[in-house]
């Protein structure tokens, strides 16, 4: 009888998700900017800009339980990614004026900004923004 009863928990924690992800799938990372930008326009594909820090924990927090989420790595999927540690790429923060970690910013392929997202924020708020700035983009 326990048996019984601990298959319908476990049933019903894949049916009504009981807090677990989506299913499997993470972002990918490159982790050279030069490179994710001739992806990108080698590809026409936008690109997506984590400016983050090793320090941060809300960076540590997006990667551990945004970023592997497989609804957001679909989204994510539309873009060249790439993770930008902004206190050894000075120039690079400058650049995309970034005042604080994380702030993911979405490029066209042309170097356009076609959003920016600051700070933690939950998983649907980022999957609007890369569906906008993918939108923008053209549609990929």
């Amino acid at each position: 009888m326990a048996a019984k009863w601990a298959a319908v928990a476990a049933l019903a924690m894949v049916v009504f998700g009981c807090g677990q992800k989506a299913a499997t799938g993470k972002v990918e990372w490159l982790n050279d900017y030069e490179t994710a930008l001739a992806m990108a326009r080698e590809q026409g594909k936008p690109l997506m800009v984590d400016v983050m820090a090793d320090w941060c924990s809300i960076c540590k927090r997006m990667e551990a339980e945004v970023y592997t989420r497989a609804d957001v790595a679909a989204s994510a999927g539309r873009f060249v990614a790439v993770k930008v540690d902004g206190d050894k790429r000075p120039e690079l923060k400058e650049k995309f004026d970034v005042s604080g970690y994380p702030t993911l910013v979405l490029l066209s392929a042309d170097g356009k900004e076609l959003g920016r997202v600051r700070g933690g924020v939950p998983y649907q708020l980022l999957i609007k923004a890369l569906d906008e700035a993918a939108e923008k983009a053209g549609g990929k």
